[in-house]
């Protein structure tokens, strides 16, 4: 499930034609989703698709306002659709559709080989186009209803995703009959943004010297306030990948210390790793930081009043005293409440996975999410399995289908 380590723009209101009337999303601050979607998309996903004939392999894939779709029936159908909502893609990509795998097995064959229908959404937007996705995957559910009129229709999420997902089923909007989401950030999306923001500027801190005097001249990472086109391109085209991996050769010792201090669970990732997992985070730093602050008008991080600590030897107050302190936007906090925060109120049952040593969205976004949920809930309707490996998303064929059947059985 490595692969999903890439799954985890502009916050503009969005028009949306479905047949004979357009449907445009207004006021994006007070009503970031729309929720009268189903009866137009209906009507048109009747002309949209081919027939179906039960018994037959059904595989369509096309362009839908302005995302592509995926829809594979097998022929063996047990009734139900699992509709797959993938995590982050870089802004910078074209808009594509996912080809996730989990222990070198596509998503979508290890789901049409155990008789679920598959569908999934490119989304209309990359980057962190969480409204945009869950009013793909609206269309998407409304769409198979319409046509298929399945037993049941399940909603997954990765990463992202995950969060598409669950904000998609707190909507309430009677499509789907129950969720799975894996390793996203729902608990806390302003502590997410904070996390991504804090290993940025305490990385630059440990590394200072190291990034001012690497043999291609001072090494330029942006910052959370801004990352340069010219960084931004450096990064997709790999130029960095060889003088990052040169700073921290240059004392990889920093390496635990920076760990700790920034908060990034390590436990029972081999040293050797270690590299990996910078490289890993410094991504969202990096490739999402200005699509972050175009979609919520602002700047989402705020480090003004932090005291970093921790529980490694070194001085503390010289790091305060020096580490790059950034003033947030109180608006862009508004709109990060308003666009990205869960409220905890499902209307389906819900399965949550995740990897406890998840460096990339960490595990205490789980005992965020359950906070905000009714206690009843917990253990009823809305179940925690959690996987004790280090990694994001790294789960066994094995988890995923038991939280799949466990899914199942909740509505059953």
């Amino acid at each position: 499930m490595k692969k999903l380590s890439h799954l985890l723009s502009k916050g503009r209101c969005v028009f949306i034609f479905l047949g004979i009337i357009s449907l445009l999303v207004t006021n994006c601050e007070d009503e970031p989703f729309q929720n009268d979607l189903q009866q137009e998309q209906q009507l048109k996903s009747f002309n949209m698709l081919p027939a179906f004939h039960e018994g037959d392999v059904w595989h369509y894939k096309g362009l839908v306002n302005n995302d592509s779709i995926e829809i594979i029936i097998p022929a063996v159908w047990n009734g139900a659709f699992m509709v797959y909502a993938h995590g982050y893609v870089d802004p910078n990509l074209p808009i594509g559709l996912p080809d996730d795998a989990i222990g070198g097995v596509s998503l979508k064959h290890l789901l049409t080989s155990s008789g679920f229908a598959y569908a999934s959404t490119s989304y209309s937007e990359n980057g962190f186009a969480v409204k945009e996705g869950v009013l793909d995957v609206i269309f998407l559910g409304n769409m198979l209803k319409a046509h298929f009129k399945p037993d049941k229709i399940f909603l997954g999420g990765v990463s992202e995703g995950g969060l598409v997902a669950l904000t998609t089923l707190e909507r309430n909007q009677k499509i789907f009959d129950a969720g799975l989401i894996s390793c996203g950030p729902v608990g806390d999306f302003n502590g997410q943004l904070q996390y991504f923001g804090d290993f940025h500027v305490l990385f630059k801190y440990f590394y200072s010297q190291e990034l001012s005097v690497s043999p291609w001249g001072p090494i330029d990472i942006g910052s959370p306030d801004f990352v340069s086109p010219e960084v931004m391109h450096a990064w997709s085209n790999g130029d960095l990948d060889t003088p990052l991996l040169w700073v921290i050769s240059q004392n990889p010792a920093k390496l635990p210390a920076l760990f700790n201090v920034a908060n990034v669970p390590v436990a029972g990732v081999p040293v050797i790793q270690y590299p990996l997992l910078v490289q890993e985070i410094l991504r969202f730093n990096i490739m999402a930081t200005n699509d972050m602050i175009d979609r919520v008008h602002g700047v989402p991080f705020d480090n003004t009043s932090r005291i970093y600590t921790g529980d490694v030897p070194i001085d503390y107050v010289h790091l305060n005293n020096n580490v790059v302190r950034i003033k947030g936007d109180k608006q862009a906090f508004r709109k990060v409440e308003s666009l990205y925060e869960t409220n905890g109120s499902p209307s389906v049952p819900v399965v949550f996975m995740h990897t406890e040593g998840d460096h990339i969205t960490p595990v205490w976004h789980i005992d965020a999410y359950l906070n905000k949920v009714t206690p009843i809930r917990i253990g009823t309707d809305i179940i925690y399995l959690p996987a004790s490996v280090p990694g994001h998303c790294n789960y066994t064929i094995e988890e995923v289908m038991t939280a799949i059947e466990t899914m199942k059985f909740l509505v059953n």
